[in-house]
């Protein structure tokens, strides 16, 4: 029986990233049914719940610090977890893999070298008999000279022999990031698309005609790549504003976040703005409970990109703000760019555009069944049955020369 351990973020408080991990060994188990599948978070959590380095008054205190002070500090704190908690279960987790499959979410990106620098130090840690995949990774394209270098680094040493990213913006950014030699990556759609197939049971009830997935924008403008984004006073307002012209209008209303504390803590102010009792209130505690809330909407709008793709999964038409070029990239892939509005909208434009996505009703999923298909033919082909995955990708080839004082990390 093969192992396959799934690295990624799974027990983040950001529910949209374990429901990404779940659907992926779901998937996984369908093109290979005899494998043991394990979760690995490269963030060094091991469960739900558990808080990471950057959450809560951690991250508002790496939020505060200039940008020279950030990057030393994420990368002490980050280097003394790894030495005394992370490195011996990774290596012990790891040990017997036969495939590692790096995975979902946007877990190529340079925010303060935070990937970058998890990236690396989990190839330290690969079994010798492991083979390495990295599957539907978002990839950003603002990148420094250090995170280059970490990612070459992580390149070298885990020598992945299969590389797919999850749009066409992200394989732009992997061949701009690791060299021309990476044009040749395959494109797997993110696997939350499918959620509904493993969620099956869930949205067979429409509850409420609008969600609204709040956000603390505040928050979101740490892993920004787009500048003009509003403060976290006015998304509250903005949130406020939105629900009150719905409930004027006579539509169920439904408040609730992707999990995330910051998160809980802004949906409570706006609800404390409102003060009203007739709008639900859900902070979900687990992927299911995010999954559900969500497809017992009859449409929904927010920021965070997968709520806006469970949404599509379970064809809930959804209004996503963009705060981020990967989220436009995702209404893009799925045909729904028309849904993609900048932050700077009003709450009488979301709900004009809400009341259009819904007028057009299932026709503007017609894309769904499209990437369905390409993600699992995509895992199909990683996991052929044959002795080998598809042979080295150039791009695990690549060194970019960077920030070579960062090599004797170990």
């Amino acid at each position: 029986m093969k192992h396959v351990v799934i690295c990624a973020v799974p027990y983040s408080d950001n529910l949209g990233d374990a429901v990404i991990a779940e659907t992926l060994g779901f998937l996984i188990r369908q093109a290979l049914p005899d494998c043991r599948i394990s979760y690995l978070d490269i963030a060094g959590r091991t469960q739900l719940g558990e808080s990471s380095l950057k959450k809560g008054r951690l991250m508002r205190i790496f939020s505060s610090l200039p940008g020279w002070a950030r990057v030393p500090a994420l990368t002490l704190a980050i280097g003394m977890k790894y030495r005394r908690q992370w490195r011996a279960r990774w290596k012990q987790q790891l040990a017997d893999a036969d495939v590692v499959v790096i995975g979902g979410g946007q877990l190529l990106c340079d925010v303060d070298l935070n990937f970058p620098l998890k990236l690396y130090l989990l190839a330290q840690c690969l079994g010798k008999k492991a083979e390495v995949a990295l599957v539907s990774v978002g990839v950003a394209g603002n990148w420094s000279g250090a995170g280059k270098y970490l990612l070459s680094r992580f390149f070298k040493q885990a020598a992945p022999r299969f590389i797919s990213v999850r749009d066409e913006n992200s394989r732009r950014n992997i061949v701009r990031v690791a060299g021309d030699t990476c044009s040749d990556v395959t494109i797997i759609p993110d696997p939350a698309i499918l959620s509904s197939a493993l969620y099956a049971d869930k949205g067979l009830e429409k509850r409420w005609d609008v969600g609204i997935c709040v956000s603390d924008v505040e928050a979101l403008h740490y892993n920004a790549d787009l500048v003009s984004v509003s403060e976290q006073g006015r998304g509250i307002g903005m949130f406020a504003g939105l629900v009150t012209k719905l409930r004027q209008s006579g539509q169920r209303v439904v408040l609730f976040t992707n999990g995330a504390a910051e998160d809980n803590i802004a949906a409570a102010a706006v609800r404390s703005r409102l003060g009203v009792d007739d709008v639900d209130f859900i902070l979900p505690r687990s992927p299911a409970e995010l999954v559900s809330v969500i497809a017992g909407c009859r449409s929904m709008v927010g920021h965070r990109m997968h709520a806006n793709i469970i949404a599509f999964s379970f064809g809930v038409p959804s209004v996503g703000i963009v705060w981020d070029t990967k989220v436009a990239s995702f209404f893009k892939l799925s045909g729904r760019g028309d849904f993609a509005m900048r932050q700077t909208a009003s709450a009488d434009d979301l709900i004009e555009r809400l009341a259009y996505a819904r007028s057009l009703g299932a026709a503007q999923f017609k894309r769904s069944a499209r990437l369905g298909q390409e993600i699992r033919q995509g895992l199909s082909m990683l996991f052929a049955r044959s002795p080998a995955m598809p042979g080295p990708s150039p791009a695990c080839r690549t060194e970019i020369k960077a920030a070579p004082s960062l090599g004797g990390m170990q």
